[in-house]
């Protein structure tokens, strides 16, 4: 596969293609593996294309951020420039502040689609890893695509089982706890982001905080 796409002026990544075919696959699979009612499903996958907007646009604010001089002198030049962690973080912050709004009005409804979240963000990641090692372009993302396999088996085999709750803290502490420990050892991304150990830290840290304010804090 070549490394772009050329449509006139317009230029597409491969990479950005392979991504939202992941991301389309998963949220189909989802549909197929959800625990949720038909209507629910609907409704969550609905929720979770409004985030993914919400976060490709803070994303783009991010972006404008860390390039602010740039865009200042030359706005259409902020085209150029790819998206970096620095921006991922910002994107990620603002979604986290939106999510958060939603959480504060009906914590069970933001923990339903926190789930459903995970678990299309499981998939199309699976996906994604799998393409770019059939492309071999992967190098690194042997032990990321492992992680995912045994993360997604848990979901799938947990899933109404055990509270809904409990099965998102095991999913965000599992999948953070081990990109901590796979980011010591190799270069590890997220849909080509390279972020950081600290991120992957403060992701476990917070989560096993709000666990035990959950169950001991109130």
């Amino acid at each position: 596969m070549p490394s772009a796409w050329f449509i006139g002026p317009l230029v597409i990544k491969s990479s950005l293609i392979i991504l939202l075919a992941s991301f389309i696959i998963g949220f189909v699979s989802f549909r197929f593996t959800s625990p949720f009612t038909k209507t629910e499903t609907k409704e969550q996958l609905n929720e979770i294309g409004n985030v993914l907007i919400v976060f490709v646009i803070f994303l783009w604010v991010g972006k404008i951020m860390v390039h602010f001089q740039t865009f200042l002198n030359d706005p259409p030049a902020i085209l150029a420039y790819p998206s970096d962690s620095r921006a991922f973080y910002i994107g990620i912050f603002l979604t986290f502040v939106y999510a958060s709004y939603k959480m504060v009005r009906d914590y069970q409804h933001f923990l339903r689609l926190f789930f459903s979240w995970i678990h299309v963000f499981f998939l199309g990641s699976f996906l994604y890893e799998f393409l770019q090692i059939t492309l071999g372009s992967g190098t690194y993302t042997w032990g990321y695509l492992g992680l995912l396999v045994v993360l997604i088996i848990i979901i799938i085999l947990l899933q109404g089982k055990i509270k809904l709750e409990l099965l998102v803290s095991i999913a965000v502490l599992g999948w953070s706890a081990g990109q901590s420990i796979l980011s010591i050892f190799f270069h590890t991304t997220v849909f080509q982001f390279t972020l950081s150990l600290f991120f992957y830290l403060a992701m476990f840290v917070g989560c096993l905080s709000f666990i035990i304010y959950r169950k001991w804090g109130k």
